[in-house]
């Protein structure tokens, strides 16, 4: 429930934790956090693909469906995403990639943004976490922490560091910015 953890990071390829919340719906305007069924921490690989917490599996839950399963993926300093469109299960594994398209994410471009050619991928910026990214994400956040080295909320661009690449390329431009994630 986001309570996991490890002794050691158990693979060269993740390279962040993300929080993975299973809704069960009727369709996505319906998947709000009422009809959250389970959630689950997993590593987040340098690829995007979330794996379990032995850093290689899928991400396993053992929950039965009735409804359309919409999923929402938490980030640490990112605005939360859920998928647009219900998971569709084949041969007892449940994929989803939110990196082929602006319509890949409830919300579409106001819910994640194009962060290469053709490839898409969560907001960064909110480093406080309200789900928004506002000044409230800078000052006084990353004003303290710009120098600094390790796992910090305002390390915008996940390279361990608190730099103005994190205020100038990741939060500037996605100043303003909200998760589309439904409560």
């Amino acid at each position: 429930a986001g309570t996991e953890s490890v002794a050691t990071i158990p693979n060269a390829s993740d390279v962040d934790w993300v929080l993975v919340e299973l809704r069960e719906a009727a369709d996505a305007a319906s998947a709000t956090s009422p009809s959250m069924m389970d959630r689950k921490a997993g590593f987040l690989l340098s690829n995007g693909k979330v794996v379990d917490m032995d850093g290689t599996s899928n991400l396993q839950f053992n929950n039965s469906l009735t409804q359309q399963l919409y999923v929402v993926i938490w980030h640490r300093n990112h605005l939360g995403v859920m998928t647009s469109n219900t998971l569709t299960e084949s041969g007892g594994i449940y994929t989803y990639n939110f990196t082929t398209g602006a319509t890949q994410a409830y919300g579409s471009t106001d819910a994640h943004k194009q962060i290469g050619p053709g490839v898409w991928g969560m907001i960064g910026g909110d480093g406080n976490k309200d789900g928004e990214i506002l000044t409230s994400d800078k000052s006084p956040l990353w004003d303290i922490q710009t120098g600094t080295h390790g796992y910090l909320e305002s390390d915008y661009n996940l390279d361990t560091q608190t730099d103005n690449k994190d205020k100038d390329d990741i939060w500037a431009p996605n100043q303003g910015a909200g998760s589309q994630v439904l409560d």
